[in-house]
């Protein structure tokens, strides 16, 4: 399965919701501007990212993945999305040695989505993969009440993080300098490879999305808001039939445009769930080494463009 010339490549992962600092902390690795950054929440990591750098002599790459908030598109989307690049990452043999979660340590308070994205990454990474896991606040530079801000952390660590610390993820505060960015990510470089489940299932085991942990935790919910479209569809139907006032059609059609919209996603986001990204990323890679004799040289463009993801080496685009 493995190649036997990325023995020696050590791969962190970058993740967390939208705004959380990926970029920026991936740039303070690298040197400003390697990767571009979003402001505010709007989300700017569309796409997954991969730098290759190093901290002293030990060489590294690293991944900035969008997370499931996506102002532009659906959780199953982006789970595909990162579904893939995970297949590669265990096809092509890199020794994946964990994942840096960001969190934003100026959130008064852990929204539902800030949970349900936190629930989402626990099923992708599996309960024997946690100990490679680093949970980072950041942010802090912009904390205006440092009490607060403390109490917060506290609740992060000891309740919503409190299990995956439990079973071995380990949780620190990244305060926007290089020293701190290294320091985190050595953590995980001193680390055994590690194997997520998500990867196991679809690369071993050659799973369909909705069997495995991750894909079955969006499932219920992309069914239940169909079904919650189809309704109101049916509803807006009747009222148009009746309705004789023209700003009230005139918003019952744009309410109708809304919903016939969600319910094309939800019925493209439960075909999405059919694939198999494992098969998928295997056939990309075959064509790929067919139609290139640098294959094992260029591994990691091989990787960028079998995930169709922008590549730099410490600030210098390639592809």
């Amino acid at each position: 399965m493995a190649d036997s010339n990325l023995a020696d490549k050590n791969l962190i992962l970058v993740m967390g919701l939208t705004g959380s600092g990926k970029t920026f902390f991936i740039n303070q690795l690298t040197g400003q501007g390697s990767l571009v950054e979003g402001h505010g929440l709007k989300s700017c990591t569309e796409r997954c990212q991969i730098v290759e750098t190093c901290i002293g002599n030990t060489e590294f790459v690293i991944m900035d993945c969008p997370g499931f908030d996506d102002t532009k598109r659906s959780d199953t989307e982006i789970l595909k999305e990162i579904a893939e690049q995970l297949s590669a990452i265990r096809i092509l043999g890199y020794n994946l040695k964990g994942i840096v979660y960001l969190h934003r340590i100026t959130d008064n308070k852990m929204s539902g989505t800030a949970v349900r994205n936190l629930d989402l990454f626990t099923k992708l990474v599996g309960e024997d993969a946690l100990s490679n896991v680093v949970l980072v606040t950041t942010m802090w530079g912009n904390v205006t009440d440092v009490e607060k801000a403390n109490e917060r952390d506290s609740e992060l660590r000891d309740e919503y993080w409190g299990d995956m610390r439990r079973k071995g993820s380990t949780a620190t505060r990244f305060d926007g300098t290089t020293a701190s960015a290294e320091g985190i990510v050595s953590q995980l470089l001193g680390k055994r490879t590690v194997i997520l489940k998500v990867q196991e299932q679809l690369v071993d085991q050659k799973m369909q999305l909705n069997q495995t942990a991750a894909g079955a935790f969006l499932e219920p919910t992309i069914h239940r808001e169909e079904a919650q479209y189809r309704e109101r569809l049916t509803e807006l139907e009747k009222e148009l039939q009746h309705e004789k006032n023209g700003n009230k059609r005139l918003e019952a059609k744009r309410s109708q445009r809304r919903n016939a919209a969600g319910l094309q996603q939800r019925m493209e986001d439960k075909e999405i769930l059919k694939s198999k990204p494992g098969e998928e990323v295997e056939t990309k890679l075959q064509k790929l080494k067919k139609g290139s004799q640098k294959f094992a040289i260029q591994s990691v463009q091989v990787l960028a463009a079998v995930c169709s993801i922008a590549f730099t080496v410490a600030g210098f685009l390639l592809v």
